[in-house]
């Protein structure tokens, strides 16, 4: 004989009376699920109705938040003023197709292009009456620090920047910034990073050369973002920068897909966007994730805003897995994502255009803005969310106050009374299932990582089902506890009190936000929407006749599209966004917990239709056996594959030029050891050692024969001058002139054995010399062209019997032609799932001569 359910055993609402609170009588209902002839068969709808719901919002949402405009060809945008992404993609973004990073003769080509295209745009503007300024040489040169190779670097580099100005018709100085570098890292053609952003900014310059605007626009092609946002930094002490009253940035982090504003800084701008752009898609955790450090990279919206001036951040950040790959290529993108990022760019633009506020008033820099599946944009000050905030606050109780008193008649204060204690014990079971969800959700989470880790890198979606899974299951288990005292079921077992507790959890949530919006956090932003669906699913239940077939329906649709609608977006967001960092250095744990918390959040609102189902230690088994179904193919699931999860892994090389072997490392979040080992001869393989790195990484290193071919040539580098010379006061100084043949990229490696009586105080290229007060470890320079002096030195203080040097060194970062043999080995003889990247300069650095001090 079966055993029977707990709900079964007690007599609940959902035995008798299934949608409706348990003092209605059930002769007055005509909702559906009464007509169903057993309660067996009227929970398996519920439940199977329900999550067939989530389901297939699931796919609605995902659906409407990935689709892209069709790109525009040329006389269609013509026609509609709007932007050409498709001549933007033939005609601009096609000319991405090789690696062009700083240290490199595609850059020079890269460059001699876009002065060409700039040049021809003078042209035309002269045809139309536009004044087009253009400096392709600026002549500006900065020393920026960096650690990319060793502590307190100190990077030398003169401009290679492209500044083109459309005067505007008022005929005044103030102007707004497009800005998009072209560089791209050595690995990685660039065609989102950041190709995509500089070809909508070729061509918002070719459209508003062919309609004029009101105020100025600068346009900055900047060069060596990808060697610590040199060039914007340059462009900083540029005459024109100070007429810069806000700017636009365009970037690009992903694989195409759609362009987000990550940050804002300007509340005047985003308010634009929101009106104007359609399809906009924004989000206020972008800078949160900046500042926690969980993006592993920056933009050059950080110099401009570090410099007082207003913005926008514009980057395609998904999927993030091939960026800085040989895979961000024209193969991986469309003209689609082009035309996405130029529509918001161009809409917002006009609009700013017009605005002359922005030009002569300052900027609120601190707001709210967010998207809702990309389809409506909202944007608001920080002040408005707390005034939101507060009448929403006050708002929902005092509605519920206002009709309990109207509906109570002669006995308002007993029928306040049960309704204020239906309130609290439907808020305690509340309370209680948001606890046991988090907890069965953390178990779940953390029995997956131990047992398969990264999974989460190339199946988020199945790891979220799992999850999802972890959360029902908690919450059930939570009720089914819930309803032990006598007294709790039968509160319970009317579905009021569980929307009573649903609506005051959020009413907390409200109040969390609006504390954080007081810290200016806009974390919870979507925590009022929530509350407000919530409130007025309550009002639908009260206040529709009970023998109303659209009842319950409509308070389903009410109580779930809405907060579901919003959590399932920002999960689909988060996953988007941090998945693939884990391999950069992000803790798996942090993407399981980001993941998390929408999920915790969705299935607190399940938690009346869980009562009105019933049989829930029936429905608990089902779960648990689907759970476990899952549970179990995730483990066996490969974290990585050759489509949009490869497994990524940072190269670096040293070699020592008098010596015969150059020493690689790799590093990577999970399996660089085993990769290498599968992939590397028997000689190299046996050298090869791994250690921990930067806590979430390993890095493996091994000696290999095949050293950059550059630095086997005699005549590579020749070094022309080596000087020291000390003054009294043992103030020393050394000067070298050399001249690397494939290089323009170089350093002099700084190293004492005792930093109390040897200390390097400043260094010089380029006719700059970098702060006193900035330690100093390796000075690095940066010449225009091959063949051309390096004219380097430090400045250092020496005493006592400290050991001092200087090794003269220079970066290699062509490849394509087999020039760097042991990186085009694994990317060639590497599994098809994995993938090699650098981050910023120097895919090999060559030793050549160390000076003793």
């Amino acid at each position: 004989m079966a055993m029977e359910d707990d709900d079964q055993r007690h007599g609940t609402a959902s035995e008798q009376t299934p949608l409706l609170s348990h003092h209605e009588p059930a002769t007055r209902s005509r909702s559906p699920l009464h007509l169903l002839p057993n309660q067996r068969k009227r929970a398996a709808f519920v439940y199977l109705f329900t999550f067939g719901f989530i389901a297939l919002l699931a796919l609605a949402v995902h659906g409407v938040r990935v689709a892209l405009p069709e790109a525009l060809s040329d006389r269609s945008a013509q026609a509609k003023n709007g932007f050409a992404g498709m001549h933007a993609f033939e005609t601009y973004l096609s000319r991405f197709t090789e690696p062009h990073p700083v240290n490199s003769r595609e850059n020079i080509a890269m460059k001699a292009w876009l002065d060409s295209l700039a040049f021809d745009f003078q042209k035309e503007g002269q045809k139309t009456g536009v004044q087009v300024d253009v400096v392709t040489k600026d002549g500006i040169v900065v020393a920026n620090e960096n650690v990319w190779f060793a502590k307190s670097e100190q990077w030398i580099m003169e401009s290679r920047n492209l500044i083109v100005r459309v005067r505007g018709q008022l005929d005044t100085d103030e102007a707004v910034l497009v800005n998009a570098h072209y560089d791209s890292v050595p690995t990685a053609p660039g065609v989102t990073d950041n190709g995509m952003g500089v070809s909508v900014a070729l061509e918002l310059l070719r459209y508003f050369i062919q309609h004029p605007p009101r105020h100025s626009i600068i346009f900055l092609i900047n060069n060596a973002e990808e060697g610590g946002l040199v060039g914007a930094k340059q462009f900083t002490k540029h005459p024109w920068f100070p007429t810069v009253k806000m700017f636009i940035n365009l970037e690009g982090a992903g694989a195409g897909g759609r362009a987000m504003i990550f940050r804002c800084s300007s509340m005047q701008a985003i308010k634009h966007v929101a009106a104007h752009a359609s399809l906009a898609h924004a989000t206020p955790l972008g800078n949160d994730m900046f500042k926690l450090g969980l993006i592993k990279s920056d933009t050059d919206y950080t110099i401009f805003t570090q410099q007082g001036v207003p913005g926008v951040d514009i980057a395609f950040y998904a999927p993030r897995s091939h960026y800085h790959t040989p895979r961000d290529n024209l193969n991986n993108t469309s003209p689609k994502s082009v035309q996405h990022m130029g529509d918001v760019t161009l809409e917002a633009l006009k609009a700013i255009d017009k605005d002359d506020s922005i030009f002569t008033e300052q900027h609120e820099s601190k707001m709210v803005y967010y998207d809702i599946v990309g389809r409506l944009m909202l944007a608001y000050g920080f002040a408005t969310q707390r005034n939101i905030n507060i009448l929403i606050l006050v708002a929902a109780p005092l509605i519920a106050l206002v009709w309990t008193w109207i509906i109570a008649g002669p006995s308002k204060g007993r029928i306040l009374g049960q309704r204020m204690a239906i309130l609290a014990q439907g808020f305690f079971a509340t309370i209680i299932g948001f606890l046991f969800t988090v907890i069965f959700v953390g178990i779940a989470a953390t029995a997956l990582f131990k047992i398969n880790t990264m999974v989460t890198y190339g199946n988020a979606i199945s790891v979220s089902m799992y999850l999802f899974l972890a959360a029902v299951l908690g919450l059930i288990t939570s009720q089914i506890l819930c309803t032990k005292p006598e007294f709790m079921r039968k509160t319970l077992s009317s579905p009021e009190s569980s929307f009573y507790g649903v609506i005051a959890f959020w009413w907390i949530m409200v109040i969390l936000n609006a504390y954080a919006s007081s810290n200016q956090v806009a974390v919870m932003y979507f925590s009022i929407f929530i509350l407000g669906s919530n409130v007025v699913a309550v009002a639908l239940y009260n206040a529709m006749p009970v023998q109303s077939l659209l009842r319950m329906p409509l308070v389903f649709l009410t109580q779930i599209l809405v907060p579901f609608v919003i959590l399932i977006d920002q999960n689909y967001l988060l996953m988007d966004t941090m998945r693939h960092a884990t391999v950069d250095g992000t803790p798996e744990a942090a993407v399981y917990g980001l993941m998390s918390l929408p999920i915790v959040l969705m299935v607190i609102h399940l938690q009346p239709w869980i009562h009105i189902a019933g049989r829930k230690r029936s429905a608990a088994i089902s779960i648990t056996t689907v759970f476990v179904l899952v549970f179990a193919v995730c483990c066996v699931l490969n974290p990585f594959n050759d489509g949009w999860s490869p497994n990524k892994m940072l190269y670096r090389e040293e070699y020592n030029a008098t010596s015969g072997l150059s020493t690689v490392s790799m590093t990577a979040a999970w399996g660089v050891a085993q990769a290498l080992k599968k992939t590397l001869p028997a000689n190299e393989s046996q050298s090869l050692s791994c250690n921990v790195f930067n806590t979430y990484q390993t890095q493996c290193k091994y000696q290999t024969s095949l050293v950059p071919i550059y630095a086997n040539n005699q005549d590579e580098i020749q070094v022309s001058k080596i000087e020291t010379s000390c003054d009294d006061d043992n103030v020393c100084r050394l000067d070298t002139v050399f001249t690397a043949k494939n290089s323009i990229l170089c350093r002099l490696r700084l190293e004492t054995d005792d930093e109390m009586d040897g200390k390097f105080i400043k260094g010089f290229a380029h006719g700059v010399e970098t702060p006193e007060d900035k330690a100093l470890g390796a000075l690095v320079a940066y010449n225009l062209e091959y063949g051309q002096p390096f004219h380097m030195g430090v400045e250092y203080k020496k005493t006592g019997n400290a050991t001092m040097s200087a090794t003269i060194g220079c970066y290699y970062d062509e490849w394509t032609k087999g020039e760097i043999p042991a990186f085009k080995y694994l990317l060639d003889h590497l599994n098809k799932d994995t993938t090699v990247l650098i981050r910023g300069q120097g895919l090999a650095t060559v030793n050549y001569q160390r000076i003793t001090l």
